[in-house]
């Protein structure tokens, strides 16, 4: 099958159909890794761990290979989180999670039950379920090492507003810093609409009225993109055909929504 000949609708449809078997596959495997561990098959074929066999003689990498313990280990002690896998309900990165948060609180049958609905709610990132999980099991929040990446823009402004408080070398300082962002917002500066870039505080209005998303909608099913990452402000109206950089002509568009919007209008020669 040549993928480039398939309609968009029918490679999207078979797209779909695909992740409904590789969840199913997923659930399967799981299923297999718990009866190779029941019988210990790993140990006549030379392996000490169900781990080092994953890795070794299934190839997968160690952090694959985690996972899929973890999530077969649960499944082990809730069976009524399967369904949920065979659904897509449920996939295996908070599977995984689930198994070390209830192992670290020690869980009843019934709490990782209750825990499991709390995932199955609506879809979630890593980070909301494992802060939705440790509040469940009343467990202490764990300090994280936060990697931040920006562009310069936003680099200088950091620079700028650190040299105000010192450097943040430990988590006081930085709480001291985001509080004095709270507490004394910088003064507005009215942006000149003759210029192509939007400044640093259109560009932070334009941010936060956009929630930190990507505005870009589909015309056809009404589907908002979600991306947070490489956001850029972009014009309604092209700036190169008279649109003012102000507020009601901007939107903020991720990386490649914005080349998307630009190839459409090359796609109908306005240049």
């Amino acid at each position: 099958m040549n993928l480039k000949n398939l309609r968009n609708e029918v490679l999207v449809q078979n797209t779909k159909n695909l992740i409904k078997e590789e969840n199913r596959i997923l659930a399967k495997v799981l299923a297999h890794f718990l009866e190779i561990e029941e019988r210990k098959l790993y140990l006549e074929l030379g392996y000490g761990s169900l781990f080092l066999f994953a890795v070794k003689e299934l190839g997968y990498s160690e952090a694959s290979a985690q996972r899929r313990i973890d999530a077969m280990r649960f499944l082990k002690k809730t069976p009524e989180a399967r369904p949920m896998v065979e659904k897509g309900n449920l996939n295996l990165s908070n599977l995984s999670l689930l198994e070390r948060v209830s192992r670290e609180a020690q869980a009843t049958h019934a709490q990782n039950v209750a825990a499991l609905n709390l995932l199955h709610e609506e879809p979630i990132s890593a980070l909301e379920a494992e802060t939705k999980l440790r509040g469940y099991f009343k467990l202490e929040t764990k300090k994280r090492v936060v990697r931040i990446e920006m562009d310069e823009e936003t680099y200088q402004l950091w620079l700028e507003t650190k040299a105000k408080l010192g450097e943040a070398k430990d988590s006081a300082a930085l709480k001291k810093l985001c509080e004095s962002q709270v507490e004394k917002p910088q003064k507005k500066v009215r942006q000149n609409p003759k210029t192509r870039v939007a400044g640093v505080v259109l560009r932070r209005e334009l941010l936060k009225e956009a929630e930190h998303r990507c505005e870009y909608v589909n015309p056809i099913n009404g589907q908002r993109c979600e991306n947070q990452h490489f956001l850029q402000c972009d014009h309604k109206i092209p700036y190169f055909l008279g649109g003012k950089t102000v507020q009601q002509n901007m939107r903020v568009l991720c990386r490649q929504h914005n080349q998307l919007v630009y190839q459409d209008l090359k796609g109908e020669n306005v240049f």
